[in-house]
């Protein structure tokens, strides 16, 4: 072949290629053709043949196709490997369902630009059979050598419905538990046989399990302490040696060791063989947490002024989880000091014994209140909801600049019992509380009188969603002074409202009988009822619709006809991890002579 006339054509290319613009050339090919070269293999995927919504999102979310639609593959090749490679996971998705006759096929346009998978699920396959061996020692036993039966309905298996793995997964734990609770502490599944028989369109489970020795509580092990001793775990454990294993023990045992807020992490664990006698060796591991906490605040009423708090606790003072507190709130109409002394599990598990040492000094329109206050008080916790306190206390009161001045010597005997289901204790959003506070108070010198202070409060909430953003809220609370004449009990143990809690929107303490001036009296009988809509905007905002109503009256028993006032408001919520930031405004809706346009309150908490 004559290459002459090439010679030319050779030379130019030579030169071109060697010079300045040949890379730019290239790298602007590069830059505005390879995308457009990629896009020839991008795809649409058309699922076919699911009417079930939830099952086509599920058969989408297991989808390398779906998942990987906008990363296109570089050849047509590549798109058809990469569907035959997510035949396996489309499949699965199916099964996971109980559809264990499902087939899957793909097909492309003709240009490639769309892949339709197709799905022909078929039908649900039910349970047919659920069976359990039980092996002891490496021998089989029969069921009926189980101390309890353990039925298919414990299990949470139904024959007849859809045989889904979850399901039987979920049997397995259940199974192991059920052993658990019997003492059998070693208990585990050997071999697990499941048939999808394709001629019946069902599925039979076979279960071997091995129960091993009837177990008991063997010794402990304490690992991971610094300021704890170990002797506060001993009054903590929900088991004694020797007691025939228990797992709901082992688990309140838990949840008692977390509540003490001295751990970060608690791990109860047994041994993976028996010890000598069948016993399970226990072991606890703990990683301790700080155990000393000091924080402070900023408050606001209109009714109060500015107020700011401070507060130190020690949750762990002696080893043994005796809680140190020290509380002060300094407000421009009131100062207030305390210090507690929690000493836990004195007598017996769960009751706690607590000293409290007060000191207080408020200035209201009724009086000028000067206490101290000492008291012990055992508090015992009865069951899951119910609770129970009681003891002693002497209180102190100078009252001035009210209708009855004096100084009072008081002994008082307070008496609680609270019960509650609520869901949290700083955003309930189910359940309720009830509770019952009884104080007979003797003044102890001359002149001498017997009183006695009653409170029912009754508190319930409701969720209106599944999301629980939305929360309905109601309080209601009554009062009654039985015992001493009005003007015998010390003006700051009487009934007033008119405060964040109780009855906002009215001026502070002034919702009770009024004197000559307007200078509330106090009362002796008190109602309050308070309705609220939370509602949760955001993640950390919220906001309340609130209205509340109620009075207090001279006599005993409330005298409703004698009338009643009524508030609303509105209020914004911050939410942070130790309770929202409250912003409330309230308007008195029947405003007297002595109340303001409206009332606002800035504190930490829910109102109730």
């Amino acid at each position: 072949m004559d290459t002459s006339n090439l010679q030319p054509v050779l030379m130019t290319y030579k030169r071109f290629k060697n010079g300045p613009y040949f890379n730019r050339i290239i790298f602007i090919c590069i830059v505005f053709f390879l995308p457009c070269l990629s896009q020839l293999w991008s795809y649409e995927v058309i699922f076919k043949g699911v009417e079930n919504q939830e099952l086509l999102q599920l058969v989408q979310f297991a989808s390398q196709l779906e998942k990987l639609k906008n990363s296109p593959p570089a050849t047509l090749l590549g798109l058809k490997r990469r569907a035959e490679g997510d035949r396996a996971n489309i499949v699965q998705a199916l099964h996971s369902q109980a559809y264990y006759d499902a087939q899957v096929d793909f097909s492309l346009s003709p240009r490639g630009s769309t892949l339709t998978v197709n799905i022909q699920p078929g039908p649900v396959y039910p349970f047919a059979a659920f069976r359990i061996r039980y092996l002891q020692q490496g021998e089989e036993i029969s069921e009926n050598r189980l101390p309890s039966p353990i039925s298919l309905k414990d299990l949470n298996v139904e024959l007849g419905a859809p045989a889904l793995p979850e399901t039987i997964l979920c049997a397995e734990e259940a199974l192991l538990h059920q052993l658990n609770l019997q003492g059998f502490a070693f208990a585990s599944i050997k071999k697990r046989d499941a048939f999808a028989d394709q001629k019946g369109k069902n599925v039979i489970v076979w279960l071997l399990v091995e129960i091993g020795p009837l177990t008991s509580f063997g010794p402990l092990i304490i690992n991971g302490l610094e300021r704890v001793k170990e002797s506060f775990f001993y009054k903590k454990l929900r088991w004694c040696e020797g007691d025939l294993y228990d797992p709901n023990k082992v688990e309140k045992t838990q949840e008692v060791l977390e509540f003490s807020a001295l751990f970060r992490s608690v791990n109860i664990i047994h041994a993976e063989e028996p010890i000598e006698g069948n016993l399970a060796a226990m072991e606890i591991s703990v990683l301790e947490g700080k155990q000393r906490s000091i924080g402070c605040g900023l408050n606001y009423m209109t009714s109060l002024g500015a107020g700011l708090s401070g507060e130190w606790e020690d949750r762990n003072i002696l080893g043994e989880g005796q809680k140190l507190s020290i509380r002060s709130d300094l407000w421009e109409k009131l100062q207030e000091a305390n210090m507690s002394y929690v000493i836990p599990d004195v007598g017996r598990q769960d009751q706690n014994l607590i000293f409290l040492l007060e000191d207080r000094r408020e200035r209201t329109k009724s009086f000028i209140e000067n206490a101290f206050s000492l008291s012990g008080t055992i508090e015992r916790k009865i069951n899951e909801h119910l609770r129970l306190s009681y003891g002693g206390m002497y209180k102190r009161i100078r009252s001035q600049k009210s209708d009855f001045n004096g100084v009072f010597d008081l002994f008082k005997v307070p008496l609680q019992l609270r019960w509650s289901n609520a869901d949290s204790i700083l955003e309930s959003t189910t359940g309720g509380m009830v509770q019952l506070r009884v104080v007979p108070s003797l003044q102890m010198f001359k002149p001498q009188f017997i009183y006695c202070l009653n409170t029912l409060t009754v508190t319930l909430y409701q969720a209106l969603g599944k999301d629980k953003r939305h929360v309905f809220a109601v309080k209601l609370m009554g009062g009654s002074i039985f015992g001493a004449r009005k003007y015998e009990i010390p003006p700051p143990e009487r009934f007033y409202a008119g405060s964040e809690s109780t009855l906002r929107g009215y001026h502070y303490l002034t919702v009770s009988p009024l004197g000559r001036h307007q200078k509330p009296l106090g009362g002796r009988s008190l109602f309050i009822y308070s309705i609220e809509l939370r509602n949760r905007i955001g993640k950390d905002i919220g906001c309340v619709l609130f209205y509340d109503l109620g009075n207090v009256w001279k006599e005993a028993y409330p005298h409703f006809q004698k009338g009643i006032l009524q508030s609303a408001g509105i209020g914004i919520r911050y939410y942070t991890p130790v309770g929202p930031l409250r912003l409330d405004l309230a308007f008195p809706l029947n405003k007297r002579s002595i109340d303001d346009t409206f009332e606002a309150y800035f504190s930490i908490g829910q109102s109730f």
